[in-house]
Order: C-alpha cells, then structure tokens, then sequence
C-alpha cells in the first residue's frame, strides 16, 4: 500500500494502477504526456496526492468523454487554479458543454431503445402468428 511521508502519503506505480483498475502502461503514458509527474528514486516511480488526484481528474475527464489535450487543459487550470479566473472559466464552460453533449448522447440513445423496443414487439408477434398456424 501507499506509505506515508512528509507532506502526504506515497503511492507507488502499483498501489495507483491497481486502486483505478488501470495498466502500468496507461500510467506511464499519462506520464509521458506530462499529466502526471511522480518523483523518481531509482527505478521506482513515487506518486504522491496531488499525483493521484491528478489521475482521478484524468480517469473522470475520459469518462465524459473528454481528449487527451482537453484533460491537459482542464489539468492546467486545476494547477493554476491559484487566481487564473480565466482558465477556470474555460474549465466550467468545457465541462458544462461535455455535459450537455452526454445529456443529448442519452436522449438519442433511449429513443433508440424506445424504437427498438417496439420493432421488437411486432417482430415477436409475427413469430408467435406464424408459429401457431404451423402447428
């Protein structure tokens, strides 16, 4: 598990990949585009708490559907998040537009399974029809 030193706990490559259900390999490509920057004693990669709720900000923006250099920009602003009003604003309005995006994505998707549904039914009542004038 993590251990815990000045400033926070620590995390290693394992303890993070395996609490998020993610790869080593996703974390070190996380990495390897700048999102998450454990320090380095040997070969061992040491994540610490920001580290990790960098990764969950990542994990959440690829949930809603978010591209790798939206979650940069949204890391950014969480970085910056010290008085760069702007940035924050990009950040809300990013997030609110994904939102309503994911809200559309659904209504299509129920009328969808509305109108499947009902394809179904008639399809099921023709099978039944026909079944019972062969017997």
């Amino acid at each position: 598990m993590s251990a815990k030193a000045s400033g926070g706990h620590i995390y290693t490559i394992g303890d993070l990949a395996d609490f998020f259900g993610i790869t080593h390999r996703a974390l070190r490509f996380y990495e390897d585009k700048g999102m998450l920057k454990p320090r380095r004693v040997g070969q061992k990669r040491l994540y610490s708490n920001k580290d990790r709720t960098k990764l969950r900000l990542i994990l959440n923006g690829k949930q809603i559907g978010m591209t790798i250099r939206e979650i940069q920009d949204f890391l950014e602003s969480y970085e910056l998040r010290d008085g760069n009003d702007g940035q924050m604003r990009k950040a809300l309005a990013k997030i609110r537009s994904q939102r309503l995006l994911l809200k559309q994505r659904r209504e299509s998707i129920d009328i969808s399974l509305r109108e499947l549904e009902r394809v179904e039914k008639i399809i099921a009542g023709m099978v039944e029809a026909g079944a019972s004038i062969d017997e």
